[in-house]
């Protein structure tokens, strides 16, 4: 509903946030107003806007041929490579597929039109449509890449996973950790996980910050209790043969236990973990700087 209700963007939007939990992004969405376009290419904005670029995603209306695009591509090509010259790729997303009218095929030949053999070899296009979920998908792919190319990344990524692994050996239950932003899986003792209700979803565990915390945080001054090492960041759920626990960890992070069975011993072990060390190891690694 949110990208049906997207509004277009007025000049360059400007967003930080965590992908996957792992690497840090500064993204910049730069509006495709023809009015805008002359200021970018601008000999005053063009080295700012062009500059220290890491991923460069090119987005083109495929519903419509418009000659205008070309040039706009040209100048974006030339700009790109020449103030981020260690950009290996630029990736072109022929976006609206899923119209009717579509002429992504039209659109394509248009902008490799007198393009060199050697550029093209520089430039992947995918057709997409952002109202089905494609173009999402395909810059999931496009930053899973990067994550791959990054040592940091990775590393942190294989002390998540290790962490993970020593909590299922010492509980015998199944974890999967999520980015609370995007709702994608970050690491888990399953090894890659995907599931496409869960593709977008935001985790809102923390809004149980409500009058039950306040209540509970009464009984608590009345029974002279204050060990609460769980306090209400952590959802049970229980099914016939299971316990799923789903608690947020830190850094917008969420994770999920499946426990093997349902018993006190798998049960105790898990909320032992959970109010333990390799919990506070985990939340750790999590804050760890960011990339």
């Amino acid at each position: 509903m949110k990208v049906l209700n997207l509004k277009p963007t007025k000049g360059i939007s400007r967003e930080n946030f965590i992908f996957r939990g792992i690497m840090e992004l500064n993204v910049w969405d730069a509006g495709g107003q023809e009015r805008y376009m002359e200021r970018y290419f601008s000999e005053s904005q063009r080295q700012l806007v062009f500059s220290e670029v890491t991923t460069a995603v090119f987005m083109v209306d495929s519903s419509v041929k418009d000659h205008s695009e070309k040039e706009i591509f040209d100048k974006f090509l030339t700009n790109i490579f020449e103030f981020s010259p260690q950009i290996d790729i630029v990736y072109v997303l022929l976006n609206k597929i899923d119209l009717q009218d579509s002429k992504e095929d039209e659109v394509y030949y248009l902008l490799i039109n007198g393009i060199s053999k050697e550029l093209k070899e520089k430039i992947a296009f995918t057709p997409v449509s952002v109202k089905e979920g494609s173009a999402q998908h395909r810059l999931i792919e496009i930053l899973d890449y990067e994550i791959q190319t990054n040592t940091l990344a990775l590393q942190k990524l294989g002390k998540l996973r290790h962490m993970l692994d020593q909590m299922k050996v010492n509980t015998l239950a199944e974890f999967l950790l999520f980015n609370q932003p995007d709702g994608l899986l970050i690491a888990s003792t399953l090894g890659k996980f995907e599931s496409k209700p869960l593709q977008f979803l935001k985790f809102e565990i923390s809004t149980l910050d409500s009058n039950i915390y306040q209540i509970f945080t009464k009984i608590n001054e009345i029974t002279n209790n204050t060990v609460t090492p769980l306090n209400l960041t952590t959802i049970i759920y229980e099914s016939e043969n299971n316990y799923i626990l789903v608690k947020d960890v830190t850094n917008g992070a969420v994770l999920m236990a499946v426990t093997k069975n349902k018993d006190n011993e798998s049960f105790n072990s898990l909320m032992n973990c959970l109010g333990g060390e390799d919990f506070s190891e985990l939340k750790n690694i999590l804050g760890e700087s960011e990339l």
